[in-house]
């Protein structure tokens, strides 16, 4: 990432959101929770859980890299 994608129209730097970090660990969190299942599922069901936890991890990342 270059450092003019993170400025903002004045030009001046974008300083890092505070509590980026708890958010993270949150989604991880959740990622971990819908890995797991607590009782027998059917393959959507699994399929389903598969994707938001995908998708959970897909928002970590963004979230660390600053999208």
């Amino acid at each position: 990432m270059s450092l003019t994608a993170t400025r903002t129209r004045k030009g001046r730097v974008r300083q890092p959101v505070h509590g980026v970090g708890r958010l993270v660990r949150r989604l991880d969190r959740e990622r971990r929770r819908f890995l797991h299942a607590t009782t027998p599922e059917i393959p959507t069901e699994q399929a389903w859980r598969a994707g938001v936890a995908e998708g959970l991890r897909l928002a970590q990342l963004a979230i660390r890299k600053g999208v």
